[in-house]
């Protein structure tokens, strides 16, 4: 919704992302930015491997070249999968944030302040153009949940950014909302499937079981579910 993008066959198989939208350019270079940081760090993510900002006629573009990970959507596997694979596959995500929150934050994305501060702000400034309203978000002020230690988060963590390769490996796509935050909002984020498919108790612990916690009250969940409406 964001960049229009493009799979490339070859050796090796890439994506490009090309962003015309003067919304989303700084989207584009975040990525960028953000790969290029993690490029180090072991977890299953795309290799950035070529970026270029381009001024046409009437606007500029940000071109972002990376490699194309093994796998379909999560999501789409999710809606086909009966209630033993739902729980292996919410049972899989969750070791995997496991890993992403336990990676150290790299220096290029430390941040002076917290994260629900500065996501609050962005919120504010995207009131022209999101779902949210000005009343919601005065509200999400209100209530913040309590504070919780930060870690390296992905920060736009739904099913369809889960890539699930044939043999059940897993792997994150879109990241220009990492960064240092608050590793609530991707547990809640990834448990956001509802009307599609209503989880259940099982889906739940199968989650938090392998994620090592217990779960997250569901007032804390929508939260995080609330101010995705302003992104």
């Amino acid at each position: 919704m964001t960049s229009e993008v493009a799979f490339v066959d070859g050796n090796p198989q890439v994506v490009i992302k090309r962003c015309r939208d003067p919304i989303y350019l700084e989207w584009l270079r975040r990525e960028h930015r953000v790969l290029g940081a993690l490029a180090r760090s072991g977890l299953p993510i795309p290799r950035a491997i070529d970026y270029a900002e381009v001024d046409t006629e009437d606007r500029r573009e940000v071109w972002l070249v990376m490699s194309r990970l093994d796998g379909r959507s999560l999501w789409s596997e999710m809606l086909q999968a009966n209630p033993r694979q739902r729980a292996d596959r919410l049972g899989r995500v969750g070791e995997l944030l496991k890993r992403l929150h336990a990676t150290p934050v790299p220096r290029e994305m430390a941040a002076a302040s917290p994260w629900v501060d500065r996501t609050l702000a962005k919120a504010r400034e995207n009131l022209a153009w999101c779902d949210g309203t000005p009343e919601l978000l005065a509200d999400l002020d209100r209530r913040r949940p309590p504070p919780a230690p930060e870690a390296l988060i992905h920060g736009d963590l739904a099913l369809d950014n889960v890539l699930i390769a044939s043999d059940g490996t897993v792997s994150l796509i879109d990241w220009p909302a990492g960064d240092a935050g608050d590793p609530r909002c991707d547990l809640s984020l990834a448990l956001q499937t509802d009307p599609e498919i209503q989880l259940t108790a099982s889906d739940l612990t199968a989650f938090f079981e392998a994620y090592g916690i217990a779960p997250i009250d569901r007032t804390t969940r929508r939260w995080f579910e609330d101010l995705y409406e302003f992104f």
